[in-house]
């Protein structure tokens, strides 16, 4: 083999890529064990024999396609100009010293002197592109086969290496003889051989403009506004930037833009995420628009809320509010319900059964609740009153409902409503302790 010492260390190598090279069609990513840069120091490695092969094992970065192979190529002088090799192969990588299952075989390769010579395509004409699927994390190797003995001593051109030494189980070489071997056994520095690999589009932590982080694709992130931190980047190892929002000093009534922490260590209240204190007011106060359509003044919106209201903005009052008029059921003698205000339903021609009312039907016999017995407001400040039973239409659950009721207790298949079936709603068929404790519970309700 005659490898050890035949070197030559060259400063300053220019490096310039001669072979064709395909538009990039997706994110391609340059995977390489050497640290070699151009510019930089190298060695040529020899000598070899024909037959023999120099190589690297390498590691996908990702879920893609292998779609070139650069191969470094130099001799003393950078002045030799082309050599003919056997080929270059790519195998699976799972074990080492020794390659798996040939992938690819790119046979006679040209190679220029002084030069990264990148390949691309199965054929001379660069019609057929170089595409093996690989898988994230997965590991092949990279070879070149000699066919013209190489002796460095006396000017050959040959692969090169960095110089700053030979990682663990990263370059390889098939000796004649001897076989597939470590060749950090002979060497001080990476081979200069690498691949690239055309990777899926990758994920990576975005920091979005709301100070939160995702793991997302470029594309993705972009469309969320966000700023995309790098391929592999996990949001744990990234800060975002928080952005300020109004903050509000209940005890002083003042507001600060500040993060959502900073406002919180400072005693006050975070607005929220797009806010600032130009625009936004700390502590409103105004009109409120009640479910009767009453108006009361001088209320934030959380005490408006608390009395089913609706809050009409900071600084308004009622003097200069028209709320809007209250809704109730509107009954129609085709037994049909709407809910409507009284002025629209007086227009319709139905009998307007009072604010507060809706056309339920939790008695489930097909009529709207409000709408039944003459009762003009079932249920109006509650529940229905399911136990209202006593015939009289009075809006009350009282002593004449429970006489109604204890006057069919025991009654079973075939109770009505009016019998006492009032539990569940829609009644069971029959009159038991049951509906005497739903009536029990709505005992002294005013419908109305």
């Amino acid at each position: 083999m005659g490898k050890r010492g035949a070197t030559s260390h060259l400063l300053g190598l220019p490096i310039v890529v001669l072979a064709l090279v395909s538009p990039a069609l997706g994110q391609e990513v340059t995977v390489q064990n050497d640290s070699f840069v151009t510019g930089g120091p190298a060695v040529v490695v020899g000598n070899f024999v024909s037959g023999e092969h120099a190589g690297v094992r390498l590691t996908s970065p990702c879920d893609g396609a292998i779609v070139e192979v650069q191969i470094g190529w130099l001799s003393e002088s950078g002045e030799t100009g082309e050599s003919f090799e056997r080929a270059i192969h790519i195998y699976e990588g799972s074990t080492f010293p020794t390659p798996g299952t040939e992938l690819l075989e790119l046979a006679g390769p040209v190679l220029t002197d002084g030069a990264l010579n990148r390949f691309r395509y199965l054929d001379e004409q660069g019609t057929i592109p170089i595409s093996i699927p690989i898988s994230m994390g997965e590991q092949f190797y990279v070879t070149l086969e000699f066919e013209t003995p190489t002796d460095v001593a006396n000017g050959s051109p040959s692969v090169f290496r960095d110089v700053d030494g030979c990682h663990s189980q990263s370059n390889v070489l098939y000796a004649i003889p001897g076989g597939w071997m470590n060749f950090c056994v002979y060497l001080v520095g990476d081979l200069v051989i690498r691949a690239v690999v055309e990777c899926e589009e990758m994920e990576g932590a975005c920091c979005l403009p709301d100070g939160d982080c995702v793991v997302v694709t470029p594309s993705g992130c972009a469309a969320q506004s966000g700023v995309y931190q790098g391929d592999f980047v996990s949001c744990s190892s990234v800060e975002c930037p928080q952005p300020l929002q109004a903050c509000c000093f209940e005890a002083t009534g003042g507001c600060l833009d500040l993060t959502a922490e900073d406002c919180l260590t400072a005693g006050g209240i975070p607005a929220g995420f797009g806010t600032d204190c130009a625009t936004y007011v700390c502590f409103p106060i105004g009109a409120c628009c009640l479910p009767d359509a009453s108006c009361q003044d001088g209320l934030s919106p959380e005490e408006c809320v608390a009395l089913d209201g609706v809050f009409q903005g900071d600084g308004t009052d009622c003097a200069t509010t028209d709320c809007p008029e209250p809704t109730g059921a509107c009954c129609f003698s085709t037994g049909g319900c709407l809910v409507l205000t009284a002025e629209n339903c007086a227009v319709a021609g139905g009998t307007w059964a009072g604010f507060g009312t809706d056309c339920s039907d939790n008695n489930g016999n097909g009529t709207a609740d409000a709408c039944e017995s003459g009762c003009p407001n079932p249920g109006g400040s509650g529940s229905y009153c399911t136990a209202d039973i006593d015939g009289s239409a009075d809006c009350l659950v009282n002593l004449a409902d429970l006489a109604q009721l204890l006057g069919h207790y025991g009654m079973s298949s075939g109770a009505t409503h009016n019998d006492g079936d009032i539990d569940p709603p829609g009644g069971d068929g029959d009159v038991d302790l049951g509906d005497l404790a739903t009536l029990l519970g709505q005992y002294g309700d005013d419908c109305n």
